[in-house]
């Protein structure tokens, strides 16, 4: 569709092979140790590299990559206020959950986050509903990342949408099936180095291209002086949904479920600290520049067939021939990099947070595998069905996605994890009055709610005030739970976190059950 050549049939197939190959050693690996804990957390065993581009890579999915890039191309430079607070969001991430988790998973053997949940309260209901809401919005996620993928193979490759988006659903689940975490790990690893590369060397030569950003400047204000300013264009960002916007990238990644696996598949404190730094400096260099992406396409092509082809559209339109084939792999990068990762917290909410953990018996091992086979393509095939019918802009699905999940376990999960007195019922009254309020908002107001804020903003004071509220009005826990997760905490001061490689040589091989 924007004249793609031989050389990027040619570098996509070179991307897919690498990313095959990591899958393949990921598999090997995995063949030698216990399946669940390798499949789903790959054995804690990751380092703070693979943490940190792992890490790095789910966050950046093809909204970042294609759905933001096309509101740039719509609405300018107001864009750049819209997603500004996401520089913070490796330091909100790590600082409130990524040592804390660390520790409680190595104590406990929690496998995944419903996991986490369940074990800290002791309730069979609160890992049943986290592992249903999970699946529920996290195929809403995938919706958007099968869309974007479709969307670059179909302005890249000139592949009808729909063909795209079957091949690219499969692609992504045999390799997430196949190799386990493990594989999800590496091969984001493999895919964030890739993103950043070919994100820099586009920016490069757009602005070389252009002469310089005053000529973007000066393209921008040729078309309407509304892409210059907030709120831009049809009123895009006033007030109210720009403090909401900052409130929603710095605390909505934190509380991903996905973002919680990777924690719990930490090796030591030491990577958690080592991947913050990391994630810091990609972040920083990486989502301005993919702004910018969409907004000088907005010049340099100004009539799109789509929104959401603003970047490989860009890609083609400034980088050499030789250059764009590896340069357009970096979305495709973003995208195979969330569904995977998605793909494989979505199975394991089913296999193991809906069914091994109600069954009166652990799973054996073959049980486990196939089950876990069979639910990552079961999720990927509903997920296809629905992005069938591709929406106008899949960035409103990924924001919709992922402030339904931080407004329904953000606050439950922080003082799950820091609140002795927490219990039960303040849980469970958090997860369903977050989920709740913020579905009903979306219902009756859309994206604009009370006072012009965003629904996540309401939703999360109304889980805040559900957790605390139905907390203290209920018994507390049992004694010999809280001091499970709260040593020496009654009465005296608590003793300081200890390494996670401490914690399992003291603990064993912690429960699975």
């Amino acid at each position: 569709m924007y004249a793609a050549g031989t050389q990027v049939w040619l570098a996509f197939g070179l991307y897919l092979a690498a990313t095959f190959y990591f899958a393949y050693l990921a598999h090997r690996k995995t063949s030698k140790t216990g399946f669940m804990e390798d499949f789903f957390v790959a054995g804690r065993s990751i380092g703070p590299w693979v943490l940190g581009l792992t890490w790095i890579a789910t966050a950046a999915s093809g909204g970042t990559f294609i759905g933001s890039p096309a509101l740039g191309h719509t609405y300018g430079w107001s864009v750049m206020l819209w997603i500004c607070s996401y520089m913070v969001v490796a330091t909100t991430g790590f600082g409130l959950f990524g040592k804390r988790v660390a520790e409680l998973g190595a104590r406990t053997g929690a496998l995944t986050f419903p996991d986490l949940l369940r074990d800290r309260f002791d309730s069979r209901a609160i890992g049943t509903v986290s592992g249903v809401a999970i699946i529920i919005l996290y195929i809403a996620y995938l919706v958007a990342q099968y869309v974007a993928g479709a969307r670059v193979i179909e302005a890249v490759l000139g592949v009808p949408y729909h063909w795209g988006v079957l091949g690219f659903a499969l692609t992504v689940s045999l390799y997430t099936a196949y190799g386990g975490f493990r594989a999800v790990a590496w091969t984001d690893a493999f895919q964030a180095i890739v993103m950043l590369t070919g994100v820099l060397i586009t920016v490069f030569f757009a602005i070389r291209k252009l002469g310089g950003l005053q000529a973007v400047y000066d393209g921008l204000e040729s078309q309407t002086p509304d892409l210059l300013t907030t709120p831009g264009p049809t009123d895009f960002l006033p007030i109210p949904t720009a403090i909401s916007f900052f409130c929603i990238w710095a605390l909505a990644g934190p509380a991903q479920p996905s973002t919680i696996t990777r924690f719990l598949a930490c090796r030591d404190t030491k990577a958690l600290k080592r991947a913050c730094f990391l994630i810091g400096i990609y972040i920083s260099l990486l989502y301005p520049c993919i702004i910018g992406i969409g907004i000088m396409g907005r010049v340099l092509v100004p009539e799109l067939a789509a929104a959401d082809h603003a970047t490989p559209a860009t890609i083609l339109a400034v980088v050499p021939p030789v250059l764009a084939g590896f340069v357009l792999a970096a979305p495709l990068a973003a995208i195979m990099s969330t569904i995977s990762s998605f793909l494989l917290v979505t199975s394991s909410a089913i296999v193991r947070d809906l069914y091994e953990r109600n069954l009166p018996e652990r799973l054996t091992e073959k049980q486990a595998r196939n089950l876990s086979y069979l639910a990552t393509f079961a999720v990927a095939g509903v997920a296809l069905a629905f992005a069938l019918q591709p929406p106008d802009f899949l960035q409103f699905i990924v924001v919709f996605a992922g402030t339904g999940l931080a407004a329904t376990f953000f606050f439950p999960t922080l003082l799950g994890v820091y609140w002795p007195r927490m219990n039960k019922a303040g849980c469970l009254a958090g997860i369903a009055g977050g989920f709740l309020s913020f579905l009903l908002q979306y219902v009756w107001f859309g994206t604009r709610s009370f006072a012009g804020f965003d629904p996540f903003v309401w939703s999360m004071i109304v889980s805040l005030f559900c957790v605390v509220a139905a907390s203290l009005a209920t018994p507390p826990g049992a004694e010999s739970l809280r001091e499970r997760y709260f040593p020496k905490s009654h009465g005296q001061a608590a003793r300081p976190v200890l390494r996670l490689r401490a914690i399992r040589r003291t603990m064993g091989s912690a429960p699975s059950m």
